[in-house]
């Protein structure tokens, strides 16, 4: 199961993929689902967003599972698949859906550094004693239809490839054992930053400037409920761009895993549904390998990230576009 949230000529969706590569409006699917299936004290706007999917947990998997049955059902009768309202609930690729990141602008985003064995070991570094945390910003965030943005004040741009699972109950001071039960499933992240930024010669790490810039994280395609990946560890993961493998590894390569992190941040965080936990970079990070050339992204590169289980996100790489001169007789801004 694909979930994802699309836009078609300018609307917004929240539905899912289907094995047909059609994009289901699950809100609208459901509405004609309980028009004609009712069912008393059911409520047909329960998938108006992914945040809504999520506090259903496995009875919002259960639903859209009976909810495909039905539409398999109508094309077995010859019917055309619209809801009871009149609205259409089914897209096909070549109508222009744009494919946009799926999690919800506004939530909280969450990434470990130093997690991986692989990646500590090509630092010389040990692993740290609790997990170690930064937090992105949504201005950094871009979908699977959108860019990975070069910015002029960086000169060393890397990538890295992620695993992260995506909050779909809310929670505090959540215990390690029941960690598991606030996760609605897993998407790609690919988190890419300035090295240069992040380790200015005269300070300590800068984390806003090294991986807080505009469009420089982009997740998705969809999200995969987590009753369908199974257990995470291992997922092979492979990253590559230009075509040529920079990572390539799995996820049992991680330090601290998923119950170990949540049990840590909730201490002192309110999880919600939509908040976004990105478990960290492998081996083989190109920022660790000043001079390389051949390791800087450049505009043109593109980037092609895989994960086990979820999928595969291609991304292009351009850069910012320079600002607008300014009109002859204005006024320059202060």
């Amino acid at each position: 199961m694909k979930l994802v949230h699309f836009t078609l000529q300018d609307q917004f969706h929240f539905g899912m993929i289907t094995d047909a590569n059609e994009y289901v409006d699950l809100d609208t699917a459901c509405r004609d689902y309980y028009g004609v299936n009712p069912v008393k004290g059911a409520d047909p706007s329960r998938f108006r967003d992914m945040q809504a999917f999520f506090a259903g947990g496995a009875d919002s998997v259960d639903l859209t599972k009976k909810i495909l049955g039905y539409i398999d059902r109508r094309r077995a009768m010859g019917w055309t698949p619209r809801a009871a309202t009149g609205a259409r609930y089914l897209f096909k690729p070549e109508e222009g859906v744009k494919l946009l990141a799926p999690v919800v602008r506004g939530q909280k985003i969450y990434c470990l550094a130093a997690n991986s064995r692989s990646h500590l070991a090509e630092q010389g570094k040990p692993a740290p004693p609790r997990p170690y945390v930064f937090a992105r910003y949504f201005n950094a965030l871009v979908g699977p239809s959108e860019s990975l943005v070069l910015n002029p004040a960086g000169s060393f741009p890397d990538v890295e490839l992620e695993l992260a699972c995506v909050i779909g109950q809310r929670g505090k001071r959540i215990p390690a054992a029941k960690a598991m039960e606030h996760v609605a499933g897993y998407t790609i992240a690919l988190d890419m930053g300035y090295r240069d930024l992040q380790y200015p010669s005269d300070s300590a790490v800068d984390w806003v400037m090294g991986k807080g810039f505009d469009a420089t994280m982009a997740v998705g395609p969809w999200v995969v409920p987590k009753e369908e990946v199974g257990e995470p560890y291992p997922l092979a993961m492979e990253l590559k761009v230009g075509g040529t493998a920079r990572q390539k590894g799995d996820t049992a390569d991680y330090v601290f895993r998923i119950p170990e992190i949540l049990a840590h941040l909730s201490q002192g965080i309110t999880f919600e549904p939509g908040d976004l936990v990105s478990l960290g970079s492998l081996g083989g990070t190109p920022g660790f390998e000043f001079g390389k050339e051949s390791r800087r992204l450049r505009a043109g590169d593109q980037i092609e990230a895989s994960i086990e289980k979820i999928g595969r996100l291609v991304i292009p790489v351009r850069a910012e576009a320079p600002p607008l001169p300014a009109a002859p007789g204005t006024a320059p801004a202060a």
